[in-house]
């Protein structure tokens, strides 16, 4: 049984592969512009010529000031689909909690999410070529609606997505929760003790979680804990302390790439082998790599600021 901690390592460049390692990439918070629609494919193709197993997307595929009309989803999954490596992908408030606004559509948010997944989660796989076989929640549960909410597996490392979005949540303005919440909410806690007790089953390696919002750990840390987000860091800590295998939990929502180890013990001690990635977000291009060797049991992240090549675009 594999019981040694995978090192995570923070690193500024990126190390050489070797045959015996394979990464993976991170995205989100983009395109939010017309100028960002026009630039990501060839950020995308740097990205593909690394040869990743595939590019995760943390969410928000357009900014918040823009309309949520039918052509802006199904231009974003034409510009997933012709990426030549898997693509993962999951919601962000962008894209559906914020559709409410009158420069959005003033469309109903939940109209605007069972449209999105209709058009990225209609079938279990992935974005992207070749395309990545997924377990959908709703495959898993037929009481549990939610194929966004994905699954899969890669050489020892279980990865899930969760359909926990920026701002609050979509928690609601009044005290009380609303019911898209509640019932959302519950089952995201379902699905993230579904990724560990796969990983407990299979002794993986790395267990790592995606969601777009900010979970807000600083503020969670000083006990003043978002109301959206304070029951899901309650229940992700109890997992966490609950096992020795290294988590990562990958986000967007607040635009500021950092990689740290914002989850704090008992003791109020940070706990190591907890890691959190933020994405790069509007206005800057970038994107995460995360490296697993196989040989020695360590993980390398690196961060890749992204800019055009003169005339690129």
């Amino acid at each position: 049984m594999r019981r040694a901690l995978i090192a995570l390592i923070l690193a500024a460049t990126t190390s050489i592969g070797t045959a015996a390692e394979w990464h993976f990439a991170i995205i989100g918070d983009t395109p939010y512009t017309d100028a960002e629609r026009n630039l990501l494919p060839a950020m995308l193709q740097q990205i593909t010529d690394r040869r990743p197993a595939f590019i995760i997307h943390a969410g928000d595929i357009k900014s918040g000031s823009q309309r949520c009309d039918d052509a802006m989803y199904h231009d974003r999954h034409a510009l997933f689909g012709a990426a030549n490596v898997p693509l993962l992908y999951t919601p962000g408030d962008n894209e559906w909690t914020d559709c409410h606004r009158s420069s959005n559509g003033g469309y109903d948010p939940v109209e605007r999410l069972n449209f999105l997944r209709h058009v990225f989660f209609a079938e279990p796989q992935s974005l992207g070529k070749p395309a990545l076989p997924v377990l959908r929640q709703s495959d898993a549960s037929d009481a549990a609606p939610y194929p966004e909410n994905l699954r899969w597996e890669h050489e020892g490392v279980v990865f899930a997505t969760l359909n926990v979005t920026g701002s609050n949540n979509n928690f609601g303005k009044a005290d009380t929760p609303s019911k898209e919440f509640r019932q959302r909410h519950a089952a995201n806690l379902d699905w993230m003790a579904a990724a560990f007790a796969r990983a407990a089953q299979i002794d993986a390696r790395l267990v790592v979680l995606t969601l777009q919002g900010d979970p807000h750990f600083k503020a969670y840390a000083a006990g003043k804990p978002k109301r959206g987000f304070v029951d899901f860091v309650d229940r992700l800590r109890e997992h966490v302390l609950a096992t020795n295998r290294p988590v990562i939990l990958i986000h967007g929502d607040s635009h500021n790439q950092k990689i740290d180890h914002p989850l704090k013990g008992p003791a109020g001690q940070p706990i190591a082998h907890f890691t959190r990635i933020e994405t790069y977000g509007a206005p800057f291009m970038g994107w995460v790599e995360v490296r697993v060797a196989d040989g020695n049991n360590e993980a390398k992240i690196s961060s890749h600021p992204w800019a055009p090549t003169p005339f690129s675009h």
